[in-house]
This record gives structure tokens, sequence and C-alpha cells, in this order.
């Protein structure tokens, strides 16, 4: 049996056929096919949610059409009414529609109010923005980002402090601009839970990406730790010396941190507060009162009490510290602490201020 979806996917295929890869076929197909869980899961009709996942992206096809970028997707209405139309989608069911394509193209952090009332346009909306996420989303931007002609990163380019469409400064900063942004945009709880490990799976990314890429600024410690902070991104790598041995454990978690920073803004210690049991097990549990000094575990210590891991990088006194939620991975080679990464999410709370260790 042809369904009400089915008919709409016919009439888009044509006009879809030579999009992007990041915008083609295959994207509305998944969009399509989470609008439509997320939709059930709200109580509301999956068929319609589905069919305005179809129709979302017609201001891609305009912009192909009219070569110019960005079109927002309110500009495409009249083709979205005519496939409408040609699909024969019952008049009643237009306004749901439009109302949910126009909603894909908005954004808190771009400054846009978001009315999350409407069931079939909160589905759709959180359905695109979950494509944009995790191991496809990044797939995507780069996909996009090489048709734009940006390049990979640019570690000295500033970013935007207002997101809005058009090109950036790289890809990379677009997944900051952006991605990273968009599990606090969702609508939907069944969307939440599903943005959350796609988050993670973003900052997992970038933190392996910025490591690999090798091109800025560290700080050299004694005893040969290695720090990168980035308080624009809110990024952080602890590199110890590599342990011998080539086995690899990777410990990712989202938990809260508390960071100490000495009077030049750079970090000196980290606490990882109830932090997993997969990794407070590697590590050596503290036989003192607490101190920002390393010592022969590398200046990783485990408060057994309280779950807490302390990681000493410097010596240096405390001028500021920091509380805040994070995607936190930890690397261990041969069972040895080798390497802290995380990435401090924006809409974490935030303490500072007061000398002295905490």
């Amino acid at each position: 049996m042809v369904t009400l979806p089915d008919r709409v996917r016919a009439h888009v295929l044509a006009d879809f056929a030579t999009a992007d890869p990041a915008h083609d076929i295959h994207h509305l197909d998944r969009v399509a096919a989470l609008a439509g869980d997320i939709a059930v899961l709200l109580g509301a009709d999956p068929q319609t949610a589905q069919v305005a996942a179809y129709v979302h992206d017609y201001h891609r096809v305009e912009e192909a059409r009219q070569g110019r970028r960005p079109i927002r997707p309110e500009e495409a209405r009249s083709a979205v009414l005519d496939v409408l139309e040609r699909s024969e989608v019952p008049e009643k069911l237009h306004g749901t529609i439009l109302r949910a394509v126009e909603l894909t193209g908005r954004y808190r952090f771009g400054g846009d109010e978001l009315d999350g009332e409407d069931l079939i346009a909160a589905a759709v909306h959180d359905a695109d923005n979950l494509d944009a996420m995790g191991a496809v989303g990044v797939g995507r931007a780069f996909a996009f980002g090489g048709l734009l002609g940006e390049p990979l990163w640019e570690p000295a380019a500033g970013l935007k402090e207002l997101y809005t469409e058009g090109e950036t400064s790289s890809v990379l900063a677009h997944l900051y601009e952006k991605l990273v942004h968009l599990e606090k945009d969702m609508l939907t709880e069944p969307a939440r839970r599903l943005a959350a490990e796609r988050a993670f799976q973003l900052h997992r990314f970038a933190a392996e990406f910025r490591s690999q890429w090798g091109e800025e600024d560290v700080v050299s410690h004694s005893g040969g730790t290695r720090v990168h902070w980035d308080p624009l991104t809110r990024f952080l790598a602890v590199t110890q010396p590599e342990p011998d041995g080539i086995t690899v454990t990777h410990i990712g978690f989202r938990g809260q941190a508390m960071l100490a920073f000495d009077e030049q803004g750079q970090p000196v210690g980290v606490d990882l507060l109830g932090a997993p049991e997969a990794l407070t097990h590697c590590v050596p549990h503290a036989q003192r009162s607490r101190a920002w000094v390393a010592d022969a575990a590398g200046g990783w210590l485990l408060d057994a009490e309280a779950d807490v891991v302390w990681i000493s990088i410097s010596e240096a006194p405390v001028r500021r510290r920091l509380t805040a939620v994070g995607d936190i991975e930890v690397q261990l080679r041969e069972g040895k602490l080798a390497t802290l990464r995380m990435h401090l999410t924006e809409e974490a709370p935030v303490s500072v201020g007061g000398e002295g260790a905490p």
C-alpha cells in the first residue's frame, strides 16, 4: 500500500537527485524516520510529520536554483505547496506542514523564539537537528563545508558570537557555532535523550581532531605534562608522557569537573567529581590531604571517599576556579593514565573567584 509519505517522497526525489550530500534524499529519509518515531511518542500523527520532513529542505533546492545562499525555509513556501498539491496531500494539513518547515530554520542560539506546542513542528524540528549531530552530522558538516570551500580548521579565527546561516571560518568552527548547541534546542523529551549521546560524539570527535591537528598553543610543564586550554570553545587537553605499550582504553562520560587556574588563566589542576568506577579503579588512592603537587603517580590521585579524581598539572598558586559539566574522555595505555580531554558545555553552571587551592 502506497502511503501519503511515499507519494510525497516520489515527488521530491527528482528535485533532490542532484542535491549536495548533506541535504540529499538520504537526509530526508533519515529525518522522516526520526520525525515519525518522535511523533508517535508524542501522540501525534507520524505520517504528517514524515510528509513535513520530506519537504523541509526545499530552500536548499532554491539555493541551487538561484545560486545564492542562504535562503530561509519560509522563502521556499511556494515550492513546498506545489509538492503538497501534486502529491494530493489534504489541504487541511498544509498549514501544519508549512509551520513545521519554517520551524526547522530557527534556533535559540541564533536569537529565535521556539514554539514547541505544535507537536508535528516540534517532531520535525528535533529530527532535523538530530541528523546534524553524531557521526552522520560530522560527515554532513564536512561534506557541506567542502562544497562551500571552507577550510577544515582555523584555530586563530574567532567564532561567531550569535549563530547565523551561511559560511563560517572553518568546518570545525561550524561544529562549535551550531552543532554542539543543538542539544539544548531540542523541543521534545524523546529527542533530548538521543541528543545527549550525539552531542558527546560531537565533542569526542572535536577533541580527537584537535589533538591530531597539533598546531594549537600547548603549555609544557615539568615531568613532561602538556596542557592545551581554549576558553573560547571550553576545551581542555592534558597529556602525560606516553606510557609504554600499545593497548589503549578510552573511558568517556558526561560529568562535573572543577578547574583551577593560575593568574595567567592557565589550568593548574582539575577535579573530576563523581568519576565512574571504570576510571576510579585505575587511579592511585590519595594518602594525604589535597595538595596541588604532581607526584609519582603522574599527578593523578583518587579521593576514594568522595569519588573525586584529582589531577595536578602545576605547582602555581590557584587564583580562579570554574565548576561546570563537561563531556569528558580519559585515555589509558596499558592501564596507565595518559590523556584527559574535555569540553565544558556552554549551559553548565559556572563559579569563579577566590585565592588558594579549592
